[in-house]
């Protein structure tokens, strides 16, 4: 039996998380005056890792896939056959191993990646209405570096029904189960709300970094491996770049040399009154 991985417990006002050193991945984020889960989870997401792996790390990613919320860096996707060394299914950063501390409401994680001369510090804080995720990206090298950066949050797809969801630049349709999809959105304009009977949810980000929005759906409309119809989430992530990029590159977020490139997210999480909604 693996060991257990390690993790963060934060609580603050009406909100629980929970950060998992792998990947410093937002394992779980809780609304507890209404036990909702923010955050979605697949049915395997606690099962300890084993010897057996898919050679392929798009298919292995998808075999193990928790839900949650990743920092996908210094590529989201796959990455172009011709970067060297090659990167994993959605970049390095989301399959290490972070360094966790915590302090009050704020847990702080640590990685230095190996792929790219890259340090990255995550700080991820609750606060008495919601969540924040600032990360700093720190280029330690004396050569500019290119990478591709995209936030992914995975939320639980029940949190969409009979619910609104408008950005900056429409409404966004999200089906209800049983559906799948997948969009790249380039008019979200920094955030999104979704307005739903007893819970409402804010994003927000720097649209100057993350000028696109990738709109993921699974909610349990596919057959057949990874998802066997069993997992609801909805990915609303905020992206630097389209999801088809060229395929020369890693990405356009430029990182000069002892640079350091910072980004903020917020989520804001509010209980919807029925005697006034």
């Amino acid at each position: 039996m693996s060991a257990p991985r390690q993790r963060v417990s934060l609580q603050a006002g009406d909100l629980r998380a929970e950060v998992d050193a792998e990947g410093a991945r937002i394992a779980r984020l809780t609304h507890v005056p209404t036990g909702r889960e923010i955050l979605a989870t697949t049915p395997w997401a606690d099962e300890g890792r084993d010897a057996f792996s898919i050679a392929d790390s798009s298919g292995e990613w998808h075999r193990r896939y928790p839900g949650g919320w990743h920092v996908l860096l210094p590529r989201a996707g796959d990455a172009p056959a011709g970067v060297s060394p090659p990167q994993p299914f959605h970049g390095e950063a989301a399959w290490r191993t972070w360094t966790l501390s915590s302090e009050g409401s704020s847990c702080r994680a640590r990685v230095r990646l190996r792929t790219v001369p890259l340090d990255l510090d995550r700080v991820v804080t609750l606060d008495e209405s919601g969540l924040r995720v600032a990360t700093a990206v720190h280029n330690h090298s004396t050569e500019t570096v290119r990478i591709g950066w995209a936030e992914h949050p995975a939320f639980a797809g029940d949190l969409f029904d009979d619910a609104t969801t408008s950005t900056g630049g429409g409404v966004l349709s999200v089906a209800p189960a049983p559906s799948a999809g997948f969009d790249d959105v380039s008019a979200a304009a920094g955030s999104l709300t979704v307005a739903g009977p007893d819970l409402a949810l804010e994003l927000a980000w720097d649209a100057r970094l993350f000028p696109r929005l990738f709109v993921w759906r699974e909610r349990r409309g596919s057959s057949g491996f990874p998802w066997w119809r069993q997992v609801d989430a909805v990915g609303l992530e905020p992206s630097s770049d389209p999801y088809a990029q060229p395929g020369d590159a890693l990405g356009s977020v430029v990182v000069a040399p002892g640079a350091t490139v910072r980004s903020a997210v917020t989520l804001r999480v509010r209980g919807v009154d029925a005697s006034t909604a």
